[in-house]
């Protein structure tokens, strides 16, 4: 008996789902593939884009080429006798230059064509019509020796090229002379000063490859041949108003999409293939194989692995796509998502050309680049298991994550029955009060403050002309304007209640004396932290933002107080354990939020002016947990704040009154450890901070659902 086909309010087994799943992928993948401009895209564009990078790239070698070829330099003399004493000099200079060959000898000798002028043609003349680089008038001195004036162009490369040339041999020649002038006096005369060079073998410096451009260009095309299809089957299938029907089928949402999914890596990877293949012909046919991939030119295992590798990738960026494109309600509104998308990948992507940038820890977990320089280093030969593995591994999680987030937002009705918006709906205020951000609007919030921070802090750290007071007003302005103004300005424009946007309960006591311990006892630990995990770093650091220190240091101890302490910390708290946290609250779950949130304000502390300082991902990512899950204890901004505003004092206040207290500097200011005692006292501080906000009884806010306004009260 078969107890599905009995019952047939019995749940499908195991096995009838895969056989559902199967069967609807191989739909999709059918309907994909008889798409001509699937197979356009998939096989036209490395016919067309791989002969002409190859040609471009025969190009480039030339030009290389020509450039390491021996220059040539044209000197000019007004008669065959000046030309002939000339060439005499320059052969007793070459003697004296093979006798004593210099420690670190030119790479490339230029070679000299002499030409003597026509009778009636002063030098000049010849020189100002470019017909010689550099010429030359020699004399015979009364008392011996020669004489030699230089005609040459003003700012001209070539000819003070060649003049430095014909100085260095000349000069040449004047040493010899004098070192057997000083040996021949009784008794032998030194040079006041003698010097040598010894050259020792290091690793040489990073030079630019054309290899490097390789990864990153079969990224983009695998990345261009997921376009389409990502597009096609599902804001496609919306407009088309097939979408719907395919919705109401009795198969779970997540199995369509994931049929979708398959399909995209399916075109996905039939693209890298083809990729590969249009780049093994071309780099054979043009001559640049071995150029491109060493003296073994491209072999199996070589093309094996980078494959495997574009899969992986292929599984992310396809799962990245059809998050962007499921919530798309049109072809057109799915590809102004998704150009922004590509011009973003650029971003890590182009990291790859730069020849001193090595594969570490860090750029193992960045997406994208972390795929570009294993793809580098597989062409190089030069793999860490290690970091290889932590980068496919990450790459995969974010695949899940990124399918994960497509699964939620695929075929919701809000995208299958919502409305086609127009530009004027951005900015008109809807009836409806709400009580909480929604995701859309955090992603927003989060999305404007990202470019506008980087570009108006890089602008403020390069006004020269600023003091330390102008630029500490600048960056509080900055912060003000960007994580505060700009999340009260969305939620006043999305008319959400600013209570329940930004937490604005009040908290309890016992709740605000546990922030205040913590707040005081937090530092040590983040300081030890960073000083463990980086302590070159520091060194570094500090050395570079020396003169940056010393300037702020000039500056009024209150002013530095407000600037550096308390408006960042109420800024950060009010937009990431504020608006962003109640934003992505409706959607990631608590502790998901919590966490997301921490991680975003790691990464924006990595940012400083101009500066990317990874040290401090880590230890800003530990405190965004602590004030995150503060946050959601106690069901309030505020107690945040004070841990944020305290921490941020701490190391402020000890640098100011330490020295007036009898102590030569605050603890840890040399570099070194605080010591143990300092530890233990700030443990237990933490710990009574801890107990006291676990006594305190946590204040709910207010429900995560939009609240219509009564209907007999107009708006």
């Amino acid at each position: 008996m078969n107890p599905v086909t009995d019952n047939p309010m019995a749940p499908p087994s195991l096995g009838h789902d895969l056989a559902r799943f199967h069967r609807l992928m191989l739909k999709e993948m059918r309907e994909t593939l008889r798409d001509r401009r699937t197979i356009l895209t998939l096989l036209g564009m490395p016919l067309l884009v791989y002969p002409l990078l190859g040609l471009v790239f025969q190009k480039f070698l030339v030009t290389q080429a020509s450039v390491l070829r021996p220059p040539e330099y044209h000197l000019a003399f007004a008669t065959a006798e000046e030309a002939e004493a000339f060439r005499g000099l320059m052969r007793q200079a070459s003697q004296h230059v093979a006798a004593h060959p210099p420690p670190e000898p030119s790479v490339v000798e230029p070679i000299l064509r002499l030409m003597v002028v026509q009778e009636g043609h002063p030098l000049e003349t010849v020189i100002a019509e470019r017909e010689a680089d550099l010429g030359l008038r020699l004399r015979r001195q009364p008392e011996g020796g020669w004489s030699a004036e230089f005609v040459q162009l003003r700012a001209d490369p070539a000819p003070l090229a060649a003049r430095q040339y014909v100085e260095q041999r000349l000069r040449t020649m004047n040493d010899a002379f004098v070192a057997d002038l000083l040996r021949q006096q009784e008794p032998p005369l030194r040079l006041p000063f003698e010097w040598t060079a010894r050259f020792v073998t290091g690793r040489a410096a990073p030079a630019f490859s054309l290899a490097s451009l390789v990864p990153l260009i079969l990224l983009l095309m695998t990345i261009t041949g997921a376009v389409y299809p990502a597009i096609d089957l599902t804001a496609g299938e919306r407009e088309r108003g097939t979408l719907e029907t395919l919705m109401a089928a009795p198969v779970p949402r997540y199995q369509i999409l994931c049929a979708k999914y398959a399909a995209v890596m399916l075109v996905v990877l039939l693209t890298a293939v083809a990729n590969i293949a249009a780049m093994t012909a071309t780099s054979f046919a043009t001559g640049l194989d071995r150029t491109l991939f060493g003296e073994e030119g491209a072999s199996w295992d070589l093309w094996g692995k980078l494959l495997a590798l574009l899969t992986v990738f292929a599984s992310f960026f396809a799962a990245v796509m059809l998050t962007f494109t499921s919530v798309a309600r049109s072809f057109k509104e799915a590809q102004a998502y998704l150009i922004p998308l590509m011009l973003a990948s650029l971003a890590p992507g182009v990291l790859a050309l730069f020849p001193g940038l090595e594969m570490n820890v860090l750029w193992a977990v960045t997406p994208l680049a972390n795929i570009v320089l294993l793809a580098r280093e597989l062409f190089d030969h030069r793999v860490q298991p290690l970091l290889a593995g932590l980068t496919l591994l990450s790459t995969l999680g974010y695949a899940g994550m990124a399918l994960s987030a497509a699964a939620r937002l695929f075929g919701t009705d809000a995208v299958l029955y919502g409305s086609t918006a127009t530009w004027s709906d951005l900015w008109r205020r809807p009836r409806t009060r709400r009580a909480v951000p929604d995701l859309t609007l955090g992603v927003v919030a989060l999305g404007g403050l990202l470019p506008a921070f980087v570009l108006l802090s890089g602008w403020a750290a390069r006004v020269e002309s600023w003091t330390g007071i102008d630029r500490l007003a600048a960056n509080a302005g900055v912060l003000l304007l960007l994580f505060a103004v700009w999340p009260a300005g969305l939620a006043w424009l999305r008319r959400i209640e600013f209570r329940g946007a930004f937490r604005l309960e009040t908290p309890s006591p016992w709740a605000l004396a546990g922030a205040v311990c913590l707040g005081v006892s937090l530092w040590p630990f983040v300081y030890e932290l960073v000083r463990f995990t980086s302590p070159a770093r520091l060194t570094e650091l500090a050395e570079r933002f020396g003169e940056l220190a010393r300037e702020v240091r000039e500056t009024p101890w209150i002013w530095r107080l407000l600037t550096l302490a308390v408006v960042p910390a109420v800024c950060e708290e009010w937009f990431f354990r504020g608006f962003l946290f109640q934003a992505l609250r409706t959607k990631a779950g608590p502790w998901g939020t919590v966490a997301l949130t921490a991680a975003l304000f790691g990464l924006f502390h990595t940012l400083l002016g101009d500066t990317l300082l990874a040290v401090r991902f880590v230890p800003a990512t530990l405190m965004g947990l602590v004030l995150g899950a503060l946050s959601l204890r106690t069901g309030s901004l505020f107690p945040g704040m004070v841990v944020h505003v305290l921490h941020n004092s701490a190391l402020l206040t000890l640098e100011q009154w330490f020295p007036q207290l009898g102590f030569d500097e605050p603890p840890g200011a040399s570099g070194e450890g605080l010591g143990r005692p300092v530890l233990l006292v700030a443990a237990a501080i933490a710990a009574l901070g801890v107990m006291l906000v676990l006594r305190a009884r946590p204040r709910l806010i207010s429900t995560l659902q939009p609240a219509a306004p009564p209907t007999d009260q107009p708006l």
